[in-house]
């Protein structure tokens, strides 16, 4: 922990973080567009060299 002076959302910012991305992914399918080179930059966060285009569509 980082002392009494943190964020007090953080926790339920978290929790929706991960209901929104488990809503997407569940209602969307989300496709690397075909000769997209997928590199990933080293980093402490993760990103791509070359951005990452995608393709979305609904779910059947």
């Amino acid at each position: 922990m980082a002392g009494p002076r943190t964020c007090l959302g953080r926790k339920i910012a978290f929790v929706q973080m991960k209901v929104v991305a488990s809503c997407v992914l569940r209602r969307f399918k989300i496709e690397v567009v075909d000769g997209h080179p997928v590199v990933p930059e080293p980093s402490i966060l993760m990103f791509m060299k070359y951005g990452l285009k995608v393709r979305v569509s609904n779910r059947a």
